[in-house]
């Protein structure tokens, strides 16, 4: 009974510890990695969610770009660093993304704790003004009259709109080439240029091509068409209801953090997520879904991209490298 009781009490002391803990948090700067370039989707969801934090917080959220292997840099650092609450990651899909394409991945994305969501950000197939389409259902029917020859550029081999165009292309029956580089603004420069006579891009950087004309949007993801580009069908409209997939944001810590500062991350970022201001940005500007809910919530969307990505990436046998 002795030592029952002193189990009891110890557990008892740690949890008012981490209570305590939690009631001071943060008492100091808080770090923001992401792993993208400055000006990419990622990175400006992640200032906008970091603004919003150290205004709810008391302490500024030091936003740092830590960029290369699809985010898997970034993710590396967090993972190692101290789960106090004052590392925290912005991700993309790419944190679900890269286990299938990034041997050690899956390791990395163990040794994080997931905060809560951000948002949906849609994607849109964009076609180049060269190629003879203005339609989804016609771009299906080009591709499938000729296999192989057209060719979709992405940010990168095993990327997030590398494997979504793979997806699509599994969905459409068709059979598309790929033409990697070395990031978004590369691809989209080579769409623009006619190198390429496709892209799957995020509606925040598709938008601006599409509204000067300078590229054609073709169909975007999600259950309703984009404020910032209301011509443009969703999927389902254009006639391929089972292609949906959008792109997710969210906010991660290293694996370990106190229940305690979980919960009250969670909160901070949900009740940020209610705000005028910032809703205002990640809809109007960023094209966001936004999507409030658990930390668990959160683990069971994360396990069920990880699954879909490993399909897909089998499927276009692509191997971790």
């Amino acid at each position: 009974m002795r030592k029952t009781l002193a189990k009891a009490g110890i557990a008892l002391g740690l949890c008012l510890a981490a209570a305590a803990a939690a009631a001071d948090y943060p008492d100091k700067p808080i770090r923001m990695y992401i792993g993208f370039s400055p000006g990419s989707a990622t990175d400006i969801v992640g200032r906008v969610i970091a603004d919003a934090l150290a205004k709810r917080l008391g302490q500024p959220v030091i936003v740092e770009n830590k960029v290369g292997a699809g985010g898997s840099i970034a993710a590396q650092d967090t993972a190692r660093a101290a789960p106090d609450g004052y590392t925290l990651l912005t991700v993309s899909s790419a944190i679900a993304v890269n286990p299938a394409v990034y041997k050690g991945a899956g390791d990395v994305l163990r040794g994080l704790a997931p905060i809560a969501m951000i948002g949906y950000q849609p994607t849109v197939l964009l076609a180049g003004n060269k190629l003879p389409v203005d339609t989804l259902q016609a771009f299906v029917g080009h591709a499938r009259q000729h296999p192989g020859e057209l060719n979709f550029g992405s940010s990168g081999v095993g990327g997030s709109t590398h494997l979504a165009m793979e997806e699509f292309a599994n969905v459409t029956g068709t059979s598309l080439t790929h033409i990697p580089y070395k990031g978004n603004a590369q691809a989209s420069a080579a769409l623009l240029g006619g190198e390429i006579s496709a892209l799957m891009d995020t509606v925040m950087l598709a938008a601006p091509l599409v509204q000067s004309g300078r590229a054609k949007g073709l169909a975007v993801t999600g259950e309703r068409r984009s404020a910032l580009m209301p011509d443009v069908p969703t999927f389902a409209e254009a006639g391929v209801p089972e292609y949906d997939r959008s792109l997710f944001f969210g906010v991660m810590a290293p694996a370990g953090l106190p229940e305690a500062l979980v919960q009250k991350l969670n909160r901070e970022v949900n009740a940020a997520l209610q705000d005028a201001a910032v809703r205002e940005r990640l809809m109007k500007t960023g094209g966001l879904s936004l999507h409030d809910g658990t930390a668990a919530d959160f683990q069971r969307i994360l396990d069920e991209e990880v699954a879909l990505w490993r399909r897909v990436a089998e499927s276009a046998n692509i191997s971790a490298k």
